[in-house]
């Protein structure tokens, strides 16, 4: 029989799934850069302006965008390393690019080099923001800046602007203080990302605290409710019959008052887990209340649902738990009709439950419909 896991509604945090949407787009993001390296790579191939050393930085650049991006795919534990590698290589990139064009050539820059170098650099900013920390992202921007009009101050000094166009210099001014409004603004969204974030898990928190229980993880009675008025829904439509198995554990408050509040928490978590474990992928369950639990089974009639209550009873009976408590259970199971609403149902199971605990306790009491005489060995039927 497949089961589900133990606790499903505790699967996934909210940080979880933020940092599994997160590296989805930074995969997205490293792929559009090797597509973009590798158009600009062949347009200047098609034009004849690959410059000398691009022929190395070019592939070399591709090569570790394709690391980081086979990191995160196959090993995301190590996105640490994968995001530096995305970012350093970029960040690297530029200034290196930057410094053969203005120290390797005798006279004025090669323009186009030049230009088409600077005007990358507020993307690298941004791939430092968008992939690491703020306080990386500035440090590392900080640097690229120092290194990138570090060494156009250094041509400065030495008197090489005197062979540059007249346009050149002060468009590099107005390219030094552009890249500083391109980090402020940076940092803003940067900001606003995180205050995004922030809030989503906050919001997804108390999704998960409106319809999870917080001792069990399980549903809780309202989310289960409205997992039953879906299910009502297509029974009252003719769709595939429904049950619901009530279950309640025997002596809860013998279990309290012996081992205190703490053992009886103990114990209700421990039958969650192991409900949950007999259950099948179509079937529901929720803490319905104190020491009870609900079980929605969807296209499940009587007959297979008592079955199933049976095999509940037996997970509980036959081991012993924490501590050495001895824990039964008595279950009321109840079939959907097309008349009912969610109270009556719930109603009838909980009158089998308690017909189950007049009889002695630890035993399954069904109403078995007259198209469903058989009997399941250990079920009473009503």
């Amino acid at each position: 029989m497949p089961t589900q896991d133990p606790l499903p509604s505790a699967a996934a945090s909210p940080r979880s799934t933020g940092l599994n949407r997160e590296l989805a787009l930074l995969r997205v993001l490293l792929l559009t850069g090797c597509l973009a390296i590798s158009l600009i790579w062949a347009l200047e191939s098609a034009f004849g302006q690959v410059a000398p050393w691009d022929r190395v930085l070019y592939p070399s650049l591709l090569g570790l965008l394709a690391v980081a991006s086979a990191l995160l795919t196959w090993a995301p534990r190590h996105s640490g390393v994968a995001r530096w590698l995305a970012v350093g290589g970029f960040n690297l990139y530029v200034p290196v690019a930057l410094a053969h064009v203005l120290f390797l050539s005798d006279g004025p820059p090669d323009e186009y080099q030049l230009l088409s170098n600077l005007y990358w650099l507020p993307m690298a900013y941004g791939t430092a923001f968008v992939f690491l920390s703020m306080r990386s992202a500035l440090w590392l921007s900080a640097v690229v800046y120092a290194a990138t009009f570090g060494v156009i101050l250094w041509h400065v000094h030495r008197g090489d602007m005197a062979l540059w166009p007249a346009y050149l210099p002060p468009m590099m001014n107005n390219l030094a203080v552009a890249q500083v409004v391109y980090v402020i603004v940076l940092i803003g969204i940067s900001r606003l990302r995180a205050e995004a974030y922030r809030n989503e898990a906050k919001l997804d928190l108390l999704r998960q605290m409106a319809s999870t229980d917080p001792l069990t993880g399980l549903l809780n009675r309202r989310a289960m409710g409205r997992q039953l008025d879906a299910a009502m829904s297509l029974v009252r439509r003719g769709g595939p019959p429904m049950s619901v198995i009530l279950i309640d554990v025997d002596h809860f408050k013998r279990i309290n008052d012996e081992g205190g509040h703490a053992r009886g928490d103990d114990v209700l978590v421990e039958v969650a887990s192991r409900l949950q474990a007999q259950l099948r992928l179509s079937d529901a369950l929720a803490r319905w209340g104190g020491e009870e639990f609900l079980v929605l089974a969807t296209a499940t009639p009587a007959a297979p649902a008592a079955e199933l209550a049976e095999r509940l009873r037996q997970a509980l009976a036959g081991l012993a738990f924490t501590g050495g408590v001895q824990v039964t259970a008595s279950l009321g199971v109840a079939q959907a009709r097309a008349e009912d609403s969610v109270d009556a149902l719930v109603r009838r199971a909980d009158d089998l439950l308690y017909t189950a605990k007049h009889a002695g306790r630890n035993r399954v009491c069904t109403e078995l419909p007259p198209d469903q005489p058989q009997r399941v060995p250990g079920v009473t039927s009503m």
